[in-house]
């Protein structure tokens, strides 16, 4: 006997885990699930389905035995009100995701808007330092005006351009993971404002470095790793000859490498030494180095890159702000690619902040069109677990062309995002 067979409606019995097809041809937010109660049954029976497909390993009790006389179906029936509510519900709930996705269209138009301002800053910084300054404090003001405004943080998966443009990523992810951290943290708008200008100019000092070292795949040679940690010092050159740099953006250039333990570089400072800036900037950079490697088959997924920061790295971050960097990203965060217990992989898109443990992902449902992916947050059904996380690399095709992971993660929180490589803090 297989582990999928048909059963009839009247076999239907809460626990049973059944398949259907067709999304919207019921009112049902998933088109496989474990029936939970009497209204999901009358729901199943009032679709004038012959049979449904019932998964024995998923289910908790065997089906109930054929009824020896079929029952006639009453030759008229009044409308079921908590039938017409979940078709009502899942209205709404479409309704709402084609709204959400006209929203992540006008996110991704700004994300291009405020990349090209990036881009456009950072190259011409010494060409131009009064208006390459002024670009970058406009791009982190509507980078915290929108933090602000908005509650709830959303995330696309992009393509780097080019390996030439990893730096600019790397410049946005950094500064809105640092605003994001910062502004659960309780920092005012106006360090904010400092705090995202330092982040975007914090690697300054890699101009002065090698490709040859930046985009190296293999381990560095004392001498080339003592290169590269120059970046830092030489940074903090190139920064004092720009216009009136906040002296907290010139810590966060000056020290985002800095551990608490005294293992950072280039100074080996501990503990008091290192201002609340530069701490800051040290959890969002190393995050982001974790997820975003130079070879991207040494990327950590987001939630290993948590778990190594949170488990492995003790004593090298501030812990209080290890707890707000938790809180914001969730335990699986934004681009982490998850199995459900009922076999459904989907991408997690948002973090529920009071409920870490469920998210809101996008499902991958082969039987809806990849335009209308439904979203769930599983806050919403008792029923559904996280039992495990997966690489982007151990999709089948059909699965990664549905969800679009790429190879570097992008935040939102509204108008711009950050994305891109860096080698190991």
């Amino acid at each position: 006997m297989g582990n999928k067979q048909t059963i009839s409606p009247d076999q239907l019995r809460v626990g049973l885990f059944i398949e259907l097809e067709g999304w919207m041809d019921h009112p049902f937010l998933l088109n496989s699930f474990k029936i939970r109660n009497e209204q999901q049954i009358r729901a199943l029976q009032s679709l004038g389905l012959t049979q449904l497909t019932w998964v024995r390993d998923k289910s908790d009790y065997p089906p109930l035995s054929p009824p020896l006389v079929k029952a006639e179906p009453p030759a008229h029936q009044e409308p079921d009100p908590e039938l017409s509510a979940m078709w009502r519900e899942k209205k709404e709930r479409r309704d709402h995701l084609a709204r959400q996705r006209e929203a992540f269209g006008r996110c991704e138009r700004k994300f291009t808007d405020g990349m090209s301002t990036v881009k456009s800053a950072l190259r011409n910084l010494f060409a131009r330092p009064q208006e390459s300054v002024r670009q970058a404090q406009e791009v982190v003001a509507e980078m915290v005006d929108t933090l602000l405004a908005e509650k709830d943080v959303l995330l696309h998966l992009m393509n780097a351009k080019s390996s030439d443009e990893g730096a600019y990523y790397h410049a946005l992810n950094v500064t809105m993971l640092a605003l994001m951290l910062a502004r659960d943290a309780g920092f005012a708008a106006e360090e904010l404002h400092i705090l995202g200008l330092g982040c975007l100019l914090h690697d300054l000092g890699k101009e002065r470095v090698p490709g040859s070292i930046l985009m190296k795949r293999t381990a560095w040679t004392s001498a080339e790793l003592h290169f590269y940690q120059q970046h830092v010092v030489y940074g903090m050159e190139m920064a004092q000859k720009l216009p009136a740099l906040p002296t907290g953006a010139l810590e966060v250039i000056a020290l985002h490498h800095e551990l608490l333990d005294g293992s950072g570089f280039p100074g080996g400072l501990k503990g008091e030494n290192i201002g609340k800036f530069a701490r800051v900037a040290a959890i969002a950079n190393t995050y982001d180095n974790l997820c975003n490697r130079i070879n991207p088959a040494d990327s950590m997924t987001p939630a290993e890159a948590i778990s190594h920061l949170y488990k492995r790295e003790v004593g090298k971050y501030e812990p209080t702000l290890m707890q707000h960097f938790i809180r914001c990203l969730g335990v699986y965060p934004p681009g982490s690619i998850v199995r459900l217990n009922n076999g459904v992989i989907g991408l997690v898109v948002s973090v529920n902040p009071g409920r870490l443990l469920h998210p809101t992902l996008l499902i991958h449902d082969p039987s809806i069109p990849r335009e209308e992916a439904l979203q769930l947050d599983l806050g919403d059904d008792p029923d559904l677990t996280i039992v495990a996380t997966l690489r982007p690399g151990s999709l089948d095709k059909e699965v990664f062309a549905y969800l679009s992971p790429r190879s570097r993660i992008v935040y939102y929180a509204g108008p711009v995002a950050d994305s891109g490589p860096d080698q190991p803090a």
